[in-house]
Protein backbone atom coordinates (compact mmCIF):
# COMPACT_ATOMS: atom_id res chain seq x y z
CA UNK A 1 0.00 0.00 0.00
CA UNK A 2 1.18 3.53 -0.74
CA UNK A 3 3.15 5.43 1.90
CA UNK A 4 0.33 7.98 1.70
CA UNK A 5 -1.78 5.49 3.64
CA UNK A 6 0.01 4.02 6.69
CA UNK A 7 -1.81 0.96 7.92
CA UNK A 8 -1.99 1.98 11.59
CA UNK A 9 -3.67 5.35 11.04
CA UNK A 10 -7.35 6.30 11.25
CA UNK A 11 -9.69 5.95 8.25
CA UNK A 12 -13.36 6.59 7.57
CA UNK A 13 -15.16 3.30 6.92
CA UNK A 14 -18.71 4.53 6.35
CA UNK A 15 -21.23 7.32 6.75
CA UNK A 16 -22.97 7.56 10.10
CA UNK A 17 -26.30 7.99 8.29
CA UNK A 18 -25.73 4.69 6.45
CA UNK A 19 -25.69 2.71 9.72
CA UNK A 20 -28.92 3.13 11.63
CA UNK A 21 -29.78 1.58 15.03
CA UNK A 22 -30.10 -2.17 14.65
CA UNK A 23 -28.13 -2.28 11.39
CA UNK A 24 -25.03 -4.25 10.45
CA UNK A 25 -22.65 -3.79 7.51
CA UNK A 26 -19.40 -5.38 6.31
CA UNK A 27 -16.24 -3.25 6.25
CA UNK A 28 -12.86 -3.93 4.69
CA UNK A 29 -9.71 -1.98 5.49
CA UNK A 30 -6.33 -2.91 3.96
CA UNK A 31 -7.81 -6.26 2.99
CA UNK A 32 -8.88 -7.10 6.54
CA UNK A 33 -12.55 -7.89 7.11
CA UNK A 34 -14.46 -5.97 9.77
CA UNK A 35 -18.10 -5.65 10.76
CA UNK A 36 -19.72 -2.35 11.70
CA UNK A 37 -22.94 -2.34 13.70
CA UNK A 38 -25.06 0.01 15.77
CA UNK A 39 -27.03 -1.02 18.83
CA UNK A 40 -30.26 0.39 20.19
CA UNK A 41 -28.17 2.75 22.34
CA UNK A 42 -26.96 4.46 19.15
CA UNK A 43 -23.28 3.54 19.59
CA UNK A 44 -21.41 2.39 16.47
CA UNK A 45 -18.91 -0.47 16.77
CA UNK A 46 -16.28 -1.87 14.39
CA UNK A 47 -15.12 -5.43 15.11
CA UNK A 48 -13.25 -8.37 13.64
CA UNK A 49 -15.78 -9.99 11.28
CA UNK A 50 -15.70 -13.57 12.56
CA UNK A 51 -17.56 -15.24 15.40
CA UNK A 52 -15.10 -16.91 17.76
CA UNK A 53 -17.25 -20.07 17.86
CA UNK A 54 -17.32 -21.40 14.28
CA UNK A 55 -15.90 -18.46 12.33
CA UNK A 56 -19.22 -17.29 10.88
CA UNK A 57 -19.04 -13.78 9.40
CA UNK A 58 -20.72 -11.49 11.89
CA UNK A 59 -22.03 -9.08 9.26
CA UNK A 60 -24.51 -11.86 8.41
CA UNK A 61 -25.85 -11.66 11.95
CA UNK A 62 -28.34 -9.29 13.54
CA UNK A 63 -28.60 -6.76 16.34
CA UNK A 64 -30.51 -7.73 19.47
CA UNK A 65 -30.90 -4.57 21.54
CA UNK A 66 -27.37 -3.50 22.41
CA UNK A 67 -25.89 -6.85 21.41
CA UNK A 68 -24.68 -8.33 18.14
CA UNK A 69 -25.89 -11.88 17.49
CA UNK A 70 -24.15 -14.44 15.29
CA UNK A 71 -26.48 -15.87 12.64
CA UNK A 72 -25.17 -19.43 13.05
CA UNK A 73 -25.75 -20.39 16.71
CA UNK A 74 -27.05 -17.10 18.07
CA UNK A 75 -24.19 -16.24 20.38
CA UNK A 76 -24.74 -12.71 21.72
CA UNK A 77 -21.90 -10.22 22.19
CA UNK A 78 -22.23 -6.99 24.15
CA UNK A 79 -20.82 -3.60 23.15
CA UNK A 80 -17.39 -4.53 24.51
CA UNK A 81 -17.26 -7.65 22.32
CA UNK A 82 -17.79 -10.04 25.25
CA UNK A 83 -20.03 -13.07 24.77
CA UNK A 84 -22.93 -12.73 27.21
CA UNK A 85 -25.32 -15.44 26.03
CA UNK A 86 -25.11 -18.84 24.37
CA UNK A 87 -28.65 -19.99 23.47
CA UNK A 88 -27.72 -23.69 23.50
CA UNK A 89 -26.61 -23.27 27.13
CA UNK A 90 -28.97 -20.65 28.58
CA UNK A 91 -27.84 -21.21 32.19
CA UNK A 92 -24.15 -20.90 31.39
CA UNK A 93 -22.14 -17.77 32.09
CA UNK A 94 -19.69 -17.52 29.16
CA UNK A 95 -16.02 -17.28 30.17
CA UNK A 96 -14.56 -13.78 30.26
CA UNK A 97 -12.16 -14.56 27.41
CA UNK A 98 -15.00 -15.34 24.99
CA UNK A 99 -14.54 -12.02 23.21
CA UNK A 100 -14.56 -10.63 19.67
CA UNK A 101 -11.50 -8.56 18.78
CA UNK A 102 -12.59 -4.96 18.31
CA UNK A 103 -11.03 -2.20 16.26
CA UNK A 104 -10.76 1.20 17.88
CA UNK A 105 -13.65 3.22 16.45
CA UNK A 106 -15.41 6.55 16.81
CA UNK A 107 -17.77 8.90 14.98
CA UNK A 108 -17.05 12.47 13.88
CA UNK A 109 -18.13 14.74 11.05
CA UNK A 110 -20.93 12.42 9.96
CA UNK A 111 -18.52 9.50 9.40
CA UNK A 112 -17.55 6.30 11.22
CA UNK A 113 -13.79 6.04 11.75
CA UNK A 114 -11.67 3.02 12.63
CA UNK A 115 -8.02 2.14 13.00
CA UNK A 116 -6.14 -1.15 12.94
CA UNK A 117 -3.37 0.33 15.08
CA UNK A 118 -3.26 3.54 17.10
CA UNK A 119 -5.71 4.30 19.89
CA UNK A 120 -7.04 7.58 21.18
CA UNK A 121 -8.93 10.27 19.28
CA UNK A 122 -6.75 11.69 16.47
CA UNK A 123 -6.32 15.45 16.38
CA UNK A 124 -6.66 15.50 12.57
CA UNK A 125 -10.31 14.39 12.64
CA UNK A 126 -12.62 17.30 13.44
CA UNK A 127 -16.38 17.53 13.66
CA UNK A 128 -16.62 19.57 10.42
CA UNK A 129 -20.01 20.81 11.55
CA UNK A 130 -20.62 22.74 8.33
CA UNK A 131 -20.06 19.68 6.13
CA UNK A 132 -22.99 17.56 4.92
CA UNK A 133 -22.55 13.90 4.07
CA UNK A 134 -23.17 13.24 0.38
CA UNK A 135 -22.34 9.64 -0.51
CA UNK A 136 -19.86 6.78 -0.42
CA UNK A 137 -18.49 5.51 -3.72
CA UNK A 138 -16.52 2.33 -4.41
CA UNK A 139 -13.57 2.90 -6.73
CA UNK A 140 -11.91 0.04 -8.63
CA UNK A 141 -8.51 1.68 -8.36
CA UNK A 142 -5.81 2.07 -5.68
CA UNK A 143 -6.33 4.81 -3.09
CA UNK A 144 -3.18 6.63 -4.20
CA UNK A 145 -4.42 6.76 -7.80
CA UNK A 146 -7.67 8.40 -6.70
CA UNK A 147 -5.61 11.04 -4.89
CA UNK A 148 -3.57 11.59 -8.07
CA UNK A 149 -6.78 12.32 -9.96
CA UNK A 150 -7.91 14.73 -7.24
CA UNK A 151 -4.65 16.63 -7.59
CA UNK A 152 -5.07 16.84 -11.35
CA UNK A 153 -8.61 18.24 -11.35
CA UNK A 154 -8.61 20.34 -8.16
CA UNK A 155 -9.31 24.04 -8.70
CA UNK A 156 -6.35 25.41 -6.79
CA UNK A 157 -4.37 23.52 -4.19
CA UNK A 158 -5.52 20.13 -2.91
CA UNK A 159 -5.58 20.45 0.87
CA UNK A 160 -4.89 17.53 3.23
CA UNK A 161 -5.78 17.65 6.92
CA UNK A 162 -4.65 14.14 7.78
CA UNK A 163 -4.13 10.65 6.44
CA UNK A 164 -6.66 9.98 3.69
CA UNK A 165 -8.39 13.34 4.23
CA UNK A 166 -8.53 15.81 1.35
CA UNK A 167 -10.45 18.97 0.51
CA UNK A 168 -10.77 20.48 -2.95
CA UNK A 169 -12.82 23.09 -4.80
CA UNK A 170 -14.98 22.06 -7.75
CA UNK A 171 -17.47 24.31 -9.54
CA UNK A 172 -17.87 26.50 -6.49
CA UNK A 173 -18.22 23.67 -3.97
CA UNK A 174 -15.77 22.78 -1.22
CA UNK A 175 -15.74 18.99 -1.23
CA UNK A 176 -14.19 16.83 1.50
CA UNK A 177 -12.93 13.36 0.60
CA UNK A 178 -12.14 10.66 3.16
CA UNK A 179 -10.31 7.89 1.29
CA UNK A 180 -10.52 4.35 2.67
CA UNK A 181 -7.98 1.81 1.37
CA UNK A 182 -9.95 -1.42 0.85
CA UNK A 183 -7.58 -3.64 -1.15
CA UNK A 184 -4.36 -2.93 -3.04
CA UNK A 185 -6.43 -2.17 -6.15
CA UNK A 186 -9.62 -0.84 -4.61
CA UNK A 187 -10.72 2.00 -2.34
CA UNK A 188 -13.87 3.65 -1.04
CA UNK A 189 -14.33 7.40 -0.87
CA UNK A 190 -16.67 9.00 1.65
CA UNK A 191 -17.75 12.42 0.43
CA UNK A 192 -18.97 15.49 2.30
CA UNK A 193 -19.54 19.04 1.10
CA UNK A 194 -19.38 22.32 2.98
CA UNK A 195 -22.44 24.55 3.17
CA UNK A 196 -24.60 22.61 0.75
CA UNK A 197 -27.65 21.42 2.57
CA UNK A 198 -30.10 21.21 -0.34
CA UNK A 199 -30.71 17.78 -1.83
CA UNK A 200 -30.20 19.06 -5.39
CA UNK A 201 -26.77 20.46 -4.46
CA UNK A 202 -25.73 17.14 -2.94
CA UNK A 203 -26.88 15.37 -6.11
CA UNK A 204 -24.68 17.64 -8.22
CA UNK A 205 -21.70 16.95 -5.97
CA UNK A 206 -22.39 13.20 -6.16
CA UNK A 207 -22.37 13.40 -9.96
CA UNK A 208 -18.95 15.10 -9.86
CA UNK A 209 -17.63 12.39 -7.59
CA UNK A 210 -18.85 9.65 -9.93
CA UNK A 211 -16.90 11.38 -12.70
CA UNK A 212 -13.80 11.34 -10.50
CA UNK A 213 -14.32 7.63 -9.94
CA UNK A 214 -14.45 7.02 -13.68
CA UNK A 215 -11.25 9.03 -14.23
CA UNK A 216 -9.43 7.09 -11.49
CA UNK A 217 -10.56 3.74 -12.88
CA UNK A 218 -9.52 4.69 -16.41
CA UNK A 219 -6.19 6.24 -15.43
CA UNK A 220 -3.16 4.08 -16.23
CA UNK A 221 -0.87 3.17 -13.37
Amino acid sequence: MSELFPKDDWYAVGGSADLGPGEVMPVRLFGEERVAWRGADGVAHVWHNRCLHRGMRLHLGFVDGDRLACRYHGWRFDGDGRCVRIPAHPDMTPPADFCIRAATAMEAGGLIWATLGVSGRPETISADGDAAFVCTVAVQAPAARFVDVLQEIAEGALESSGTGLYEASSDGYRILFAVQPVLADKCQVHVRVRSAGAAEERKRVAARVRRLRRLAEEKRA
